[in-house]
This record gives C-alpha cells, structure tokens and sequence, in this order.
C-alpha cells in the first residue's frame, strides 16, 4: 500500500488540506494526518468542518504532540508528505531542523530520507527573512 502523511498547520487556507485529505480517499493511499494545534483553530475559524470530520478523513491521524509516532522514523516507509496548508513558521522550523512537533519531526524525517516533500505555503506577502 501506498502512503502519504499529510501535515497541516495554522496558516490560511485550511480547505485546502481538507480537500487534499478528500481527494486521497478516493484513491488507495493510505494517509496519514497531523492537524496542529494553530490549524485547528484555523480550520474552525475558515471553514464549515470540525476538526473531527477532517480526522475522519485520514486513514490514520496522529498527535501533533506524538514525536515517537511510527511517521517519525525513516523506517515508516511513505511515497512523501505534504504540508497543506504550511506557515511561514513551519517552513523556518523544517528548514532549520527544529522540530517542536510531529509535522516538523516528520518533514525532517522526510528530507533525510530523500523522499517528497511539498510545502503549501500560504501566507503573503512574503518579506526578505522568508525568502
């Protein structure tokens, strides 16, 4: 089976994950989703959708919290991940090698790997420190 981790954060543009998370389950990817705690918060402030419907989605959800979770090893073998929606803040962590929580462990996870990693980056204008 084919697997995805999908990491969404507190920026702008949370339909964007949970449409990401619909259209996998039209497929036989198995998904695998982080919802921070800031996406969350975003995804009931922009959208319709309860955090528990956008859970529902996922093949399998873990903590934000949960740095030994299976996604946290280069051994959970994945096709990739993707950060949809991804703030600025998670960008500088995943490029920095911070990892506060299990979407930036995972990310990190990823690029050591060598594997996929897509980052949906949402917030504009973007200033000289971000770029």
């Amino acid at each position: 089976m084919r697997r995805l981790i999908i990491g969404m954060t507190g920026s702008t543009g949370a339909i964007f994950g949970v449409r990401m998370l619909e259209a996998l389950k039209a497929t036989d990817v198995e998904s695998h989703l982080i919802i921070s705690k800031w996406a969350q918060r975003t995804l009931e402030h922009e959208t319709r959708y309860r955090v528990e419907q956008v859970r529902g989605l996922a093949t399998v959800v873990h903590s934000p919290g949960d740095m030994g979770a299976s996604i946290s090893s280069g051994s959970f073998r994945t096709e990739g991940m993707v950060v949809i929606p991804c703030s600025v803040r998670t960008l500088g962590c995943i490029a920095n090698g911070y990892g506060e929580h299990l979407v930036h462990r995972a990310a990190d996870v990823i690029v050591k790997e060598r594997r996929r990693l897509v980052l949906v980056v949402r917030e504009t204008p973007l200033s000289e420190v971000h770029l």
